[in-house]
């Protein structure tokens, strides 16, 4: 079980990277998550969550073949 949630893991790192690698590269603004400071008032984000929600939907399913295959 720990290590299906490791592998898990480890691939929602690489894909949401390997994603936000692409929208930067390309200049594809859903994969792109940027960080926007302001002075006056304070610290404000703003981007795409689109990559990390690609990226958990891709690592569950990764995750249960994990765990089929190890049956």
């Amino acid at each position: 079980m720990t290590k299906t949630v490791i592998v898990a893991l480890v691939s929602f790192f690489i894909l949401s990277g390997l994603l936000i690698l692409i929208g930067y590269q390309f200049e594809i603004q859903l994969f792109m998550f940027q960080f926007y400071k302001e002075t006056a008032t304070g610290f404000e984000a703003g981007g795409s969550v689109l990559p990390f929600i690609i990226a958990l939907i891709c690592s569950c399913f990764i995750g249960n073949y994990y765990q089929t295959y190890q049956k």
